[in-house]
């Protein structure tokens, strides 16, 4: 009787061992397929500049290197440096945390 006993709790344990190794590979290969097939990461700060350096601006407090990025205003047309002023309200988009481009907007009155 003591052998039954034993041999029933083993099987338990074993089942309750594959089970959790079997949710784990479910976790496991879940968050794989999430990783690989996952939308890239898009974001956006928008604020008023509030410094601007030969190679960044500052926005909401920190600086953004927007070395390389493309200056545009809402309809696409392509900026200056010479846009970028103190005051303006501006939309720096990001893709994996890099700046992909800086849309500066026109004035508008309130």
């Amino acid at each position: 009787m003591n052998k039954t006993i034993v041999s029933r709790n083993y099987g338990k344990k074993q089942s309750l061992i594959i089970f959790i190794v079997f949710l784990f590979c479910i976790l496991a290969t879940f968050f794989i397929l999430s990783q690989s097939f996952a939308a890239d990461k898009v974001r956006m700060i928008e604020g008023l500049i509030e410094d601007v350096t030969p190679n960044s601006t500052k926005v909401r407090g920190a600086y953004y290197d927007i070395t390389g990025a493309p200056l545009l205003n809402a309809s696409d047309k392509v900026l200056t440096r010479n846009d970028l002023k103190i005051g303006k309200k501006v939309g720096i988009f990001f893709k994996n945390n890099r700046i992909t481009s800086v849309v500066i907007h026109e004035d508008m009155i309130e």
